[in-house]
């Protein structure tokens, strides 16, 4: 079965050049889950897309 976990996302107002109304979104990621993604501190690009309606994160491997 998938692992599966829930998560809030965190929004926050955009600082720098951003407009007044620019928000940023984060989310936090379970620590095992990034580890078996492959992601190091030296090597941490990742490749998002959305796909039926679901946000896919994979690990960037164009650069190996």
């Amino acid at each position: 079965k998938m692992e599966e976990v829930k998560r809030n996302i965190m929004i926050a107002k955009a600082g720098g050049n951003a407009g007044k109304n620019s928000v940023g979104y984060r989310i936090s990621l379970p620590a095992q889950m990034v580890r078996d993604l492959g992601v190091t501190p030296e090597d941490r690009a990742v490749i998002l897309y959305m796909e039926d309606g679901k946000l896919i994160i994979e690990k960037d491997k164009s650069e190996e």
